[in-house]
């Protein structure tokens, strides 16, 4: 991490940021299975940029950013963030820069030291990362985005200041947020200089602010396409994941994230379409609809009837995972005890906000809070009876051991899949056939589906939605 990065060369901050980073990129391994990141190279230079993403899933879309950006990005966020208690410490550490709304008293003024600060961290070559939207939310369309980051983009491209300004549109793709350890997908898209943009700003700013914004929304619209409903969006990732999933898998694997959205991408962008996209369409819901019926009464998954299951490979895993959970049961047991308790209380209360999003930051929070008390007291009780290092000992064991009941527990799972899936395999009977074939009309329809109409059938001159699959 450079200076120029932090935008401030003070070491007392630099500290600070980077502290900040190692303590979000733990949050994110203990809370996400997996999170990948597409076109990371887009953020590696020091050009000051203003950076725009959606904002569907609260606290942890700025988590996930702090985390896995080649940059250390610096939030513009709600003052009435900073309001509360457990989440103020963390918004100083990351020097989140307050903006008031405009029913704030006050909120004009302050707002101008907003616009002054994030002057300054462009002005030294930062990566200034703002969620237009103004608000998390649980809608599967983006939001009417605030001016706010264009602005601040045209301001400081008209003002003259060091190096080119750039935005960036990024858009977040959670597999399941409602669920821990889910995974989830960053997309950055190509940077994009202000400087086209700073006459048409001086002869008409606010004409020139609400375009840009427009434009920042396209951008972030292709890298998240607006579905019409969350079932909707769920329908296609499945489908996809079906087509994206490879047949020679020694055992079920989960299928890339960032491949899976690519083409339930284009997927979602074939209604509407010529004519013979539409019975293709058709064809595609019939044939996954009759899969699925298939799956669900075996109680099976896409991955197990894909997988070829040899025979001396799932013993190995079998074995693999018992010699894992007698070496690390004891320690594991130890960390389920420490923390169902808590983890009970933080999920009773996530529940109660309605927004999705709001929900995830809830249990954010509530992790946060309590599970550090909760190794305390663990520290205090083992302490009070077995003495000052066993306590310690005790408390430094508890997080660790809650890890390892997560890990375990995942590849208990992935070893019971590897085992009933080899079972169907052995069966190669009429069962094991058929949903093969079953499987095989849904791949077959999607592609139909993907490979896009051909040019007599484009009436409307629309582009071919043509896509490489695996």
């Amino acid at each position: 991490m450079s200076k120029q990065w932090c935008g401030n060369g003070r070491n007392t901050l630099f500290d600070e940021a980077g502290t900040v980073r190692r303590f979000a990129r733990l949050l994110v391994r203990v809370f996400f299975r997996r999170v990948e990141v597409e076109g990371a190279e887009h953020l590696d230079t020091s050009r000051p940029t203003v950076l725009v993403a959606d904002h569907r899933n609260g606290l942890v879309d700025a988590l996930v950013l702090l985390a896995v950006l080649p940059r250390p990005p610096r939030f513009l966020g709600k003052s009435t963030l900073f309001a509360i208690p457990p989440l103020w410490p963390l918004l100083k550490l990351a020097r989140v820069v307050p903006v008031y709304r405009s029913e704030d008293r006050g909120a004009g003024g302050r707002n101008l030291a907003a616009f002054e600060r994030s002057h300054g961290i462009l002005r030294d070559g930062g990566l200034l990362a703002v969620f237009p939207e103004g608000i998390s939310h649980n809608q599967p369309a983006l939001q009417r985005l605030h001016t706010g980051a264009a602005r601040i983009a045209l301001d400081a491209a008209a003002n003259g200041d060091r190096a080119p300004v750039e935005t960036v549109a990024v858009a977040l793709v959670y597999d399941d947020k409602s669920r821990f350890r889910s995974r989830a997908l960053v997309r950055v898209g190509v940077p994009e200089p202000v400087a086209p943009w700073r006459s048409s700003y001086l002869a008409d700013g606010p004409d020139t602010v609400r375009r840009l914004t427009d434009d920042l929304g396209d951008r972030i619209g292709r890298l998240a396409p607006d579905v019409g409903s969350w079932q909707q969006a769920e329908r296609f990732a499945r489908i996809a994941e079906i087509v994206a999933r490879p047949t020679d898998d020694v055992l079920p694997h989960d299928v890339r994230l960032a491949t899976r959205q690519r083409i339930a991408d284009v997927l979602g962008a074939a209604p509407g379409r010529a004519v013979r996209r539409s019975v293709a369409l058709r064809t595609l819901d019939d044939a996954f609809d009759t899969y699925q019926a298939r799956l669900s009464l075996l109680g099976l998954t896409d991955a197990q009837v894909a997988a070829s299951h040899p025979s001396d490979r799932v013993p190995w895993l079998v074995a693999s995972s018992l010699a894992v959970m007698i070496l690390t049961l004891p320690l594991a047991a130890f960390g389920v005890v420490v923390h169902v308790i808590p983890y009970e209380i933080v999920k009773q209360v996530a529940r109660l906000p309605r927004n999705e999003g709001i929900r995830s930051t809830a249990k954010l929070l509530g992790c946060l809070l309590l599970f550090p008390v909760t190794y305390a007291a663990v520290g205090v009780v083992v302490g009070s009876r077995f003495g000052p290092l066993a306590g310690a000992a005790a408390a430094l064991a508890a997080p660790v051991g809650g890890y390892l009941a997560v890990r375990l527990s995942e590849r208990v799972r992935r070893t019971d899949l590897a085992i009933e899936g080899a079972r169907l395999a052995r069966r190669r009977g009429r069962l094991s056939h058929s949903l093969r074939i079953d499987r095989s009309a849904v791949v077959t329809a999607a592609r139909a589906v993907l490979d896009g109409p051909r040019p007599d059938d484009d009436a409307a001159g629309e582009p071919s939605l043509r896509v490489a699959l695996p």
